[in-house]
């Protein structure tokens, strides 16, 4: 019987499975070093995670979190990779694992409203597009029933996510009309 929540080395190892299964590809790793300067950096994750845990809305010790979150952060993949991975949630035919329809929409609607930490407003703003940015410069758009996108450039904006991606995504949105806001 499987309990809930699961345990990190669980977690990930699940979440590892889910992007593997979704991009057809077995070689995707958690990058050690990558985690541990996540860890080394995330005072502001703990804070959150000892406000939320305060609360009783986590489970499990605020580190147990952590360490799966800063694991999870830390995944390594190709921009190939990863936009084979992002299918399942544009829901296009032909990938090999689609989620349900209602589980792209959560998912779609999590990657618009906060999937570029305080700079989702903007990144949602110009480009029309629910999306998502990764520590090390990566974008994962989702474009429903038409494309999944993935953009790399490793500089960063004052936000966190990656400057010359943000400006790529923006472009390509204009040029394809794919912008949800028309």
């Amino acid at each position: 019987m499987n309990s809930w929540p699961p345990r990190p080395k669980e977690a990930l190892t699940e979440i590892l499975g889910f992007i593997r299964a979704s991009s057809g590809e077995d070689d995707i790793h958690i990058d050690a070093a990558v985690a541990a300067s996540e860890k080394s950096t995330g005072h502001r994750n703990f804070a959150l995670a000892h406000y939320l845990k305060s609360f009783g809305n986590l489970k499990n010790p605020a580190e147990m979190t952590l360490g799966t979150y800063f694991h999870q952060c830390a995944i390594e993949m190709t921009t190939r990779q990863l936009a084979l991975a992002g299918r399942g949630i544009a829901g296009l035919k032909g990938a090999p694992m689609l989620l349900p329809q209602v589980k792209r929409r959560r998912i779609a609607a999590l990657m618009m409203t906060c999937g570029h930490y305080d700079g989702s407003g903007d990144f949602a703003f110009r480009t029309g597009l629910p999306g998502k940015s990764g520590v090390g410069g990566g974008i994962l758009l989702a474009v429903p029933g038409r494309a999944s996108v993935a953009i790399w450039s490793p500089g960063l904006n004052a936000w966190g996510n990656s400057k010359v991606g943000t400006e790529a995504a923006e472009r390509l949105a204009r040029f394809t009309n794919w912008s949800v806001f028309g």
